[in-house]
């Protein structure tokens, strides 16, 4: 991949990312689309959740789907950019008895608008029965008495649009309590039919009072009659996804995802101004970022996320991976990632897993990493004796002919499988870690699995390694 970029060019590479053309850039769909579950409907999934094993296959075809995309798929920046959303949309899918719920709405929501526009997105995550079940929307009925729940409106605006950012907070609880009614009513279709757990207004779970003055007076409706409301919901998500606090916002995560964890105010000033010029579109938005001085120089500040790590190895080995979700790669893949404490869809709370270095850098966190690293470079990630393992082929990546010693090979090596450079004691330390001369012949390494498999493992657990 390193070579093809060169080829193409860094800016030219990204624009195919950004627009892929008529002729696209080769994905990893083939691999899933035996996986029905991904664009079965809800009801569908249901029926299939309350079947015998049902739960465990929706499980695992859509964990199994999102690390073969991670890991196949040549539009690497559209993956990352789902990831991404997932995050910024976190919906954790065992909250309730609706676990179904999540396998649909990841395609429906943050993959099909992963590069579009943030204000489709923002519906497509409102009208989400997931994300409404997940926050408390569908039992918010203005007609009981407890009235209506303020849970999805708080993180509509705390976390999905406006944001707080360094502290700085613009709405105001009296916002959060109009937003609520205004989106009170928004829930899911129980009727018995094939549109079952959609999403469907209900008029009478809907609050009819006025709402004045939210966001400081971007957003009023008067008092309402029986069946109207809906609209006033849509023209609310289109005020928050324009307002500039939520340019700011979603400016400030995409400069900490790609930049560093503190950005700085002039790059989120401009990016946040692109983003309100195009009408919340995503691809301009990531253009700026990756055309600024700012991204040129960020290389390596960025620690990867566990899922990150496991998808760079397997990226970086030309791992193959078998597509069943009954085989060990599916089953020691979830396993895994619960393991590294990023369980795929398992965020429990609404802000989703933490970008920024420190929450990811603990000792027993870079131990697992190590520890993974080293089995994935070993084989030993699943049983190489059983069907449906992980495998990788190391003696067919290195280079022929071998460079003459161990330290140029283990230098080639992690410019290879990491796209890095190791500093030059670390080289010597990895020889000796090996048991090796770091001038003694690269066939000590090369013509010995285990010193090999110990030495690429080595190579994947460098800190260097362990950053984007």
């Amino acid at each position: 991949m390193v070579a093809a970029i060169r080829k193409v060019g860094v800016s030219n590479w990204i624009e195919a990312q950004l627009s892929p053309g008529p002729h696209g850039v080769p994905t990893a769909e083939s691999r899933v689309s035996t996986y029905t579950t991904l664009k079965n409907t809800h009801r569908q999934n249901y029926d299939i959740q309350d079947s015998p094993g049902g739960y465990d296959r929706l499980i695992a075809e859509l964990d199994h789907a999102t690390l073969l995309r991670a890991v196949y798929s040549e539009r690497q920046l559209y993956e990352v950019m789902c990831d991404f959303w997932a995050n910024h949309f976190n919906t954790w899918r065992d909250k309730s008895w609706m676990t179904f719920l999540k396998t649909r709405s990841n395609e429906t929501v943050t993959r099909r608008h992963a590069l579009g526009k943030f204000s489709d997105m923002l519906l497509a995550s409102a009208t989400d029965t997931a994300m409404l079940d997940y926050l408390d929307n569908l039992p918010s009925d203005a007609s009981q008495p407890g009235g209506v729940n303020e849970n999805y409106a708080r993180e509509l605006m705390e976390l999905h649009t406006l944001g707080i950012v360094n502290g700085q907070q613009v709405h105001t609880e009296a916002d959060v309590r109009g937003v609520a009614k205004v989106m009170s009513g928004w829930s899911i279709n129980w009727n018995d039919n094939a549109q079952r757990y959609n999403f469907a207004f209900h008029p009478w779970q809907h609050s009819l009072e006025p709402v004045s003055g939210l966001l400081g007076g971007a957003f009023s409706r008067p008092a309402r009659t029986y069946g109207q409301g809906y609209d006033d919901g849509v023209r609310l998500l289109k005020v928050l996804a324009h307002h500039p606090a939520t340019a700011r916002h979603i400016a400030t995560k995409l400069c900490r995802r790609f930049v560093s964890d503190t950005p700085s105010a002039a790059l989120v000033a401009s990016t946040a101004a692109v983003f309100t010029a195009n009408d919340t579109a995503i691809a301009p938005t990531l253009r700026h970022i990756f055309h600024s001085a700012e991204f040129a120089a960020s290389r390596r500040r960025k620690m990867r996320r566990p899922f990150e790590h496991v998808v760079a190895c397997l990226r970086g080995l030309n791992a193959s991976i078998p597509t069943g979700t009954t085989t060990q790669a599916a089953e020691n893949g979830r396993w895994l990632m619960e393991q590294l404490g990023q369980p795929l869809f398992g965020r429990h709370s609404p802000d989703g897993y933490p970008d920024v270095n420190r929450y990811w850098a603990s000792s027993g966190a870079m131990l697992q990493r190590w520890s993974v690293a080293g089995r994935i470079a070993r084989n030993q990630l699943t049983n190489p004796r059983e069907a449906g393992a992980i495998s990788v082929s190391l003696t067919k990546l290195l280079p022929s002919p071998l460079p003459p010693t161990t330290a140029a090979l283990i230098s080639w090596m992690a410019r290879a499988f990491g796209n890095y450079t190791m500093p030059a004691g670390d080289v010597t330390e990895m020889c000796t870690q090996c048991g090796l001369s770091p001038s003694a012949p690269a066939s000590a390494i090369a013509s010995n699995p285990s010193a090999l498999g110990l030495a690429v493992g080595l190579v994947l657990s460098h800190p260097i390694f362990q950053t984007r």
